[in-house]
């Protein structure tokens, strides 16, 4: 191994000396790229885009129905009905209801009065919202006992991918339905966002529409349940309904997104079932993410130092050829990965490579400028 190192030290030091320079200029373009306000809307395209969406774009979707997690839809349903079907759900004996909607007014007092009186029962999980530096919850009367935030992440972007159960003390509304289900949750490891696992939209989940449900002999589906309500679209699940509907990467154009794809209820139930099953994705840390990257760059430039001793015609020919295969070879290992539940961002790695591979023509640059003052070995000589 030694003997091989000195024997291709030459190369090694131009590679290694490259990389460095390389990422430099690739780190002083970013920070232009990210303060030049009319890149905006490229910035933004870009921060909507994952490899991942691939995954689910590609992948035969869930299609087991889980039998822990029941969605009730509320459409536009009056007070009163809420209260009527809150009423006829504890009945049932569920293990926790989760209600995905927030009454922050006062409407009719005898609606009002009624409804109060099943949101305040244990088994009711009941949602506040996050809006900026003020919180949005029910009315003072509704005397809600256990509250979870619904937002779902705090990070911004169209696309919801990452999820976050602790913010500002708070818990989630998916943790605090996880446990009073009974779920064990180790909250040092939920301090950070973590990337949702996917299953599939509502149709993995069993779903019953407001009538469907009221007018239903046999309940003995919902005894230590998950049952959550909230809005599902009318009819239910409507593709044209985009009220509280959200953009995920379960979309079926995984880029240039038209229309939101799954209900903010839907989005919590696969939350849910991701905290109840220990369905996470483990990310690839950042440290490991720059030295992947790294060496990446690393292995490109020694390939690139070759082809420019065999000439111009070869580097134009062969970069871009290699430079495709690569970025084809990384994808399917992304895919490959992400499919054991690991997910690491190739995306950044291909970008930083293909961007510092085009700027390796300014180290041959360099290099020729340092031999016009001094002695310089290089493998370019």
């Amino acid at each position: 191994m030694v003997k091989w190192i000195k024997k291709h030290s030459l190369i090694l030091k131009d590679a290694f000396l490259s990389t460095l320079f390389c990422l430099f200029l690739t780190f002083l373009l970013s920070l232009i790229i990210l303060n030049l306000s009319f890149l905006n809307p490229f910035k933004e395209a870009f921060k909507d885009f994952s490899f991942s969406d691939i995954y689910y774009a590609e992948q035969i979707q869930d299609n087991n129905v889980n039998k822990d997690i029941i969605l009730v839809n509320i459409e536009h349903k009056s007070r009163l009905e809420i209260a009527f079907l809150l009423e006829s759900l504890i009945e049932t004996k569920p293990k926790v209801i989760g209600i995905d909607a927030i009454f922050r007014e006062l409407k009719n007092e005898e609606e009002d009065k009624y409804l109060s009186k099943f949101l305040s029962n244990s088994l009711i999980i009941s949602a506040i919202n996050f809006d900026r530096d003020s919180i949005i919850s029910n009315h003072p009367i509704f005397n809600s006992k256990n509250n979870g935030f619904i937002n779902i992440n705090f990070n911004g972007g169209s696309v919801i991918r990452t999820t976050d159960f602790i913010y500002k003390k708070d818990t989630s509304f998916a943790a605090k339905i996880a446990l009073k289900f009974g779920k064990k949750l180790n909250f040092n490891e939920l301090k950070s966002s973590k990337r949702i696992k996917y299953s599939s939209n509502y149709k993995s989940f069993i779903h019953f529409e407001f009538d469907e449900f009221m007018t239903l002999k046999n309940r003995d589906i919902f005894k230590n349940k998950i049952v959550l309500l909230g809005y599902l679209g009318q009819p239910l699940g409507s593709k044209n309904d985009i009220e509280d509907k959200f953009f995920t990467p379960l979309n079926l154009k995984t880029s240039g997104k038209s229309y939101p794809d799954m209900f903010g209820v839907v989005v919590h139930a696969n939350i849910l079932k991701m905290l109840i099953e220990d369905g996470f994705i483990t990310e690839v840390s950042s440290f490991w993410l720059y030295t992947f990257t790294f060496i990446s760059v690393f292995i490109f430039m020694i390939f690139l130092l070759k082809l420019e001793r065999k000439g111009e015609i070869y580097n134009r020919t062969f970069k871009w050829l290699v430079l495709f295969i690569y970025t084809v070879v990384l994808l399917y290992f992304h895919l490959l990965l992400y499919n054991y539940d690991i997910y690491l961002n190739v995306f950044y790695i291909t970008g930083i490579t293909v961007i510092s591979s085009n700027l390796f023509i300014f180290y041959v640059h360099l290099i020729k400028f340092i031999k016009t003052k001094r002695i310089w070995k290089s493998y370019l000589d």
